[in-house]
């Protein structure tokens, strides 16, 4: 991997001081029950391949049928499928994110071309062979501290519970709640989806104050299992006023499926206040991932299940309800710790701008309103550069919280080099061009508050 993005000399000197700190991951989908069966894996496309919709949606784009996907092509097939597309994928960051993939975890330096692809494929299985390598395995590779995993509100955290006391594992694996299957009451699940709250909580959920009852409920268990930090998955929001009475007899007629007029924005409105002000209760910062138009194609949909790659941007407008919402909470002296991700990079400035407008505390907490990391579709070169460089401009740099993974692969952790190497360059560009202090000591302090510290602070992660 040597020197790839690090574009200036003291880029270069800073990576090497920021490339081996931990990792804290804030965000991401991995799986706890798969970390608990931790089940050696049997080839590179069982790690590399399953699960992962980024790489899905490029084999789709460069014509790989379904088959060779998530269809039942042999492993092989499908492994030499995904090298094919990357012979030609100019650019796109799945290139230089899967050669880091194989260098990190297993020692696979060849370019990534269909003539290297046997070779590919037998030197990878014979490390994954040799080390049994399992989910555990990358974790402890990756150097991760801590790993919070979005678990939904009726999640039971059995596996929380069986891994909290395994001497032998070193990073700390915490719940992270997320909220959305109570808000998105014109979900065809909803009613469903309060069944299973029900079924965890312990009884049978009528109205709204069964509802926020269990919801409490659920908020307690996962800060009893050490959760810091809660998720919300917003496309639009308008923000109004709803009374308890309205959004109860909203969601009683939402458990009926039977929403064709009622205030779909108002019971949304009351139930995110309601939750949000629950989690800062608890000490929970808040995430909320603003702008991602979901399970675009029907048919595919209806074949795959969601979370299969076929999400794109969103340009549903939710300025002013975001705006309105952190107005009502700071009102209220309730607005804590809240990160937020736009998914639309016309965005920055916005978000860039408006969390200006909530921050200082009485605590010192730095950045208490956090401009997430470029998120998603952002997750590339260009994307991170130009959040980065709104993030310098319209907010603080250095109390910047850093890389989230937001995967489902173990073996993504790989990204957060990626993030640190242009993180350098960009901090090391400025300092050679005069435009920041070129004082080693304290670049060093920057990249490495970016790359852990700040994160771990943020979250009140302490040994």
């Amino acid at each position: 991997m040597s020197n790839v993005l690090l574009t200036n000399s003291t880029a270069k000197k800073l990576y090497k001081y920021a490339k081996d700190f931990p990792i804290f991951d804030y965000h991401c989908h991995l799986s706890v029950k798969e970390m608990y069966e931790n089940k050696p894996y049997k080839n590179i496309t069982e790690i590399w391949l399953k699960g992962d919709h980024y790489k899905w949606r490029q084999m789709r784009t460069f014509g790989v049928a379904e088959e060779f996907i998530t269809g039942n092509a042999s492993d092989y097939d499908k492994f030499y499928a995904y090298i094919a597309m990357l012979e030609t994928a100019v650019g796109n960051p799945l290139y230089l994110w899967s050669k880091f993939e194989l260098e990190f975890y297993f020692g696979v330096k060849l370019a990534l071309t269909r003539a290297n692809a046997p070779r590919i494929w037998e030197k990878a299985n014979q490390a994954i062979e040799k080390m049994s390598f399992s989910p555990l395995t990358a974790i402890g590779m990756s150097n991760v501290d801590t790993v919070c995993t979005t678990e939904e509100i009726f999640c039971d955290l059995m596996y929380h519970r069986l891994l909290k006391d395994r001497e032998d594992i070193k990073t700390k694996i915490l719940p992270a709640f997320r909220g959305d299957r109570a808000i998105n009451i014109d979900s065809p699940e909803f009613a469903k989806n309060i069944e299973k709250l029900g079924d965890v909580a312990n009884f049978v959920i009528r109205n709204l104050e069964d509802m926020e009852d269990a919801l409490r409920q659920r908020l307690d268990a996962f800060k009893e299992m050490g959760a810091v930090t809660s998720d919300f998955a917003i496309e639009g929001l308008r923000y109004v006023p709803c009374s308890r009475e309205d959004a109860d007899a909203a969601f009683r007629r939402g458990l009926k499926g039977d929403i064709a007029d009622i205030d779909l924005d108002g019971y949304k409105s009351y139930m995110l206040h309601f939750l949000l002000k629950e989690c800062y209760k608890r000490g929970f910062s808040v995430q909320l991932h603003i702008g991602a138009m979901r399970n675009n194609n029907s048919a595919m949909m209806a074949r795959l299940g969601a979370d299969t790659g076929f999400d794109s941007v969103a340009t549903t407008p939710y300025q002013t309800g975001l705006r309105d919402l952190l107005n009502h909470l700071s009102t209220e002296g309730v607005l804590g710790k809240t990160i937020i991700f736009n998914l639309n990079p016309a965005d920055n400035a916005y978000i860039g701008t408006l969390i200006g407008c909530f921050q200082g505390n009485e605590e010192g907490t730095k950045g208490k309103i956090q401009m997430g990391a470029a998120w998603w579709f952002n997750d590339t070169k260009v994307g991170i550069e130009n959040h980065m460089k709104a993030l310098a401009e319209l907010t603080h740099f250095g109390s910047f919280v850093g890389m989230l993974t937001d995967s489902r692969s173990f073996i993504s952790y790989t990204r957060h080099d990626y993030f640190r190497r242009l993180i350098c360059s960009y901090v090391g560009e400025l300092a050679e061009k005069g435009e920041f202090v070129k004082d080693m000591a304290i670049l060093k302090k920057v990249v490495a508050d970016v790359s852990y510290h700040n994160a771990k602070r943020y979250f009140s992660i302490f040994e």
